[in-house]
């Protein structure tokens, strides 16, 4: 069988904790030009420093293929990329209230046995109380963050149904689940 994890990373979920409580300033992203995205690269400026939402693509199996596949990274770390962009601020100048991590976990069965078993983070939510911010990982293969704003984000993302009801080969079934970790501030 094979495993592929590309979460967050544990000191990328420390970095989404240490905002919590901290008021989000702006973002920084690419134009809106056709849908709500950035390539590459989201620039979190909260009260306590600058991050970076990176989203780049390495080579991974992909059920069988090997294919360039997007991964996501949060980084203090100031890439070049970043000096290429032409960015647009979006002023936020609200309290974090949480964030909140969204996991796939998604499974694929030949003939009834398990052939592979991929974690990935599909997503974050950062909730202000009275609006949300989320930034998701919608296609396998594209560095676009998508970035939407309102309310009950985590249920606007890609439906786990995409995976498993796929033009799978003959004999191949999918399962995939869906979990969020909700990082609060702590008392």
């Amino acid at each position: 069988m094979v495993k592929i994890d590309i979460r967050l990373k544990e000191q990328e979920i420390l970095i989404l904790q240490s905002l919590v409580g901290k008021e989000l300033v702006a973002i920084r992203r690419d134009s809106f030009n056709y849908i709500n995205s950035s390539s590459q690269v989201v620039q979190i400026e909260a009260e306590n420093g600058l991050f970076y939402l990176y989203s780049f693509t390495e080579p991974l199996d992909y059920f069988g293929t090997k294919e360039d596949v997007a991964v996501w990274t949060i980084e203090t770390e100031r890439y070049q990329v970043v000096d290429r962009k032409v960015f647009i601020e979006t002023p936020i100048k609200e309290k974090i209230k949480s964030v909140s991590v969204i996991q796939e976990n998604q499974r694929l069965f030949k003939n009834g046995d398990q052939t592979y078993d991929v974690w990935l983070t599909r997503g974050l939510v950062f909730d202000f109380g009275n609006r949300q911010l989320s930034f998701e990982k919608a296609i396998w293969f594209s560095e676009d963050i998508y970035i939407h704003k309102g309310y009950d984000l985590s249920r606007k993302f890609s439906s786990v149904d995409a995976f498993v009801n796929n033009d799978w080969d003959e004999g191949v079934t999918a399962e995939c689940e869906r979990e969020i970790i909700t990082l609060e501030e702590k008392s």
